[in-house]
């Protein structure tokens, strides 16, 4: 599994890049008006998921340039270019499906969820799961990790946050 792990310089630059955006998010979310004006709860305030969003995106972004520091020696000539590219482009796609087609153009929310985190682990799983013969058993772990979030994320954010979901 070693083989397959982006090289130090990757894991570097990219860290500055989660650094950057997750910065930006939180930022962003912070900036947006409270509506205290209008004696709205502080839970529910219109920036309080972005802002979160964005400092846990800033968080892991540190984590992955820490890793990367303390790495560099070790990893220095790994391959990892094609294979991250490649990966990076099909989490693009998939969310970019999940985002422009499922989401509020026919499923409901938890089904649109269920089947976006579903496809994303399989394929994500795939060819680990085909070389160790395991396909059965992770495609069930798939559907049972796409059930527990699609019902997790619909409960928190209609009930916790109050939104009523696509």
């Amino acid at each position: 599994m070693n083989g397959d792990r982006p090289s130090a310089t990757a894991d570097l630059v990219w860290s500055l890049v989660w650094i950057a955006a997750g910065g930006a998010i939180f930022a962003g979310g912070y900036g947006m008006d409270r509506l205290e004006s209008q004696h709205i709860n502080p839970y529910t305030a219109p920036g309080l998921v972005p802002a979160a969003l964005g400092a846990a995106i800033f968080g892991l972004g540190a984590l992955l340039l820490v890793r990367s520091v303390r790495n560099r020696p070790a990893v220095a000539g790994s391959p990892g270019g094609a294979a991250s590219l490649s990966r990076l482009l099909l989490a693009a796609g998939l969310c970019a499906a999940y985002g422009a087609g499922l989401v509020g153009r026919g499923p409901p929310f938890w089904l649109a969820t269920a089947l976006f985190v579903f496809v994303t682990i399989v394929a994500f799983r795939w060819p680990e799961l085909k070389s160790r013969g395991e396909i059965v058993k992770g495609v069930a772990v798939a559907a049972a990790c796409a059930a527990g979030t699609a019902a997790g994320v619909t409960l928190v954010f209609q009930e916790l946050f109050l939104v009523r979901l696509p």
